[in-house]
């Protein structure tokens, strides 16, 4: 069993040039597409064959895939050549806006791989992992996960695999798809307006803090990035108390369509009361976390 790693270069630009200095054979995922001359930032498939270059990317990739979310670990009979070429194929997706575009398919990013697995078809879901025997991947948090790939063909029609590629998402797919990344769009947007409070607060309360407060907006209607964070600004400054003031709960309290004043405009013209009615979450939370050392995959 041959064992790779697909690495997020975005996360860590010109990794490729130190996957050159070990000596280590890898691929770009790019290769052969609009997107080959970007191999600073492409996904890498890394192969393990010298035992000394496996001792230092074993512990590197692991220093990755505990900061960043872009690591995912497979095992496969096939050869690296092979096995790339047939990732390659997921490089696009066709989606149903515009009566069917092509889009560039993020999966290697692991905060999009788990939501994208999960709402898959098994069909689909087998033909992207074909010829892959285990997989496992550095979550959002830095945890090392693995995907449950027995049982996957479960529930297969006899039509057998989708016709592939591009792999075709339909409306719900796409719908749930966006809907999983709204919350990280949300905290980059976070990150570029108050950095330095954001850095205060520890990932895994921020993340969770935002999807719960962003059920607001969502529910209420509101579909601009802007908007969500203007509420999650409020909410961030009062560690969430916003939701308890009457001119808050007024207007959650309202269909989106039967409000006169648009959000954004709402939100700006708020009480200043609103902003005292609790203490920002990043006096809630310790210093920035750190790293925590990601368990063993060997």
């Amino acid at each position: 069993m041959n064992r790779y790693a697909v690495i997020d270069s975005a996360q860590r630009s010109h990794f490729h040039e130190r996957l050159e200095r070990l000596g280590a054979r890898y691929r770009s995922l790019f290769e052969g597409t609009a997107e080959a001359g970007l191999l600073d930032i492409a996904p890498l498939l890394v192969a393990w064959t010298d035992r000394d270059v496996h001792a230092q990317l074993d512990a590197e990739i692991r220093q990755m895939g505990a900061q960043r979310p872009g690591v995912t670990l497979l095992w496969s009979a096939l050869a690296l050549d092979d096995l790339a070429k047939r990732l390659r194929a997921f490089h696009l997706v066709k989606v149903p806006e515009k009566g069917g575009r092509e889009m560039l398919l993020r999966w290697y990013d692991t905060r999009i791989l788990p939501a994208l697995l999960d709402l898959l078809l098994p069909a689909q879901r087998a033909a992207l992992l074909e010829g892959v025997q285990r997989l496992q991947y550095f979550d959002r948090y830095g945890d090392l996960q693995e995907w449950p790939l027995a049982g996957m063909l479960a529930g297969m029609d006899d039509a057998g695999l989708p016709a592939l590629p591009p792999l075709r998402l339909d409306e719900d797919q796409y719908t749930c798809l966006l809907d999983a990344c709204e919350p990280d769009v949300a905290i980059a947007q976070l990150r570029r307006v108050i950095p330095d409070e954001i850095k205060r607060v520890p990932y895994r309360s921020l993340y969770p803090f935002v999807v719960d407060l962003m059920q607001d907006t969502i529910a209420h209607g509101v579909n601009q990035v802007d908007d969500h964070v203007q509420y999650l600004l409020l909410a961030l400054y009062t560690s969430g108390a916003c939701r308890g003031h009457p001119a808050v709960q007024a207007r959650f309290a309202q269909p989106a369509g039967s409000c006169e004043v648009p959000f954004a405009d709402w939100a700006s013209a708020l009480p200043e009361d609103v902003w005292t009615t609790g203490v920002p979450l990043w006096d809630h939370t310790a210093s920035p976390l750190q790293a925590e050392p990601a368990p063993s995959w060997t």
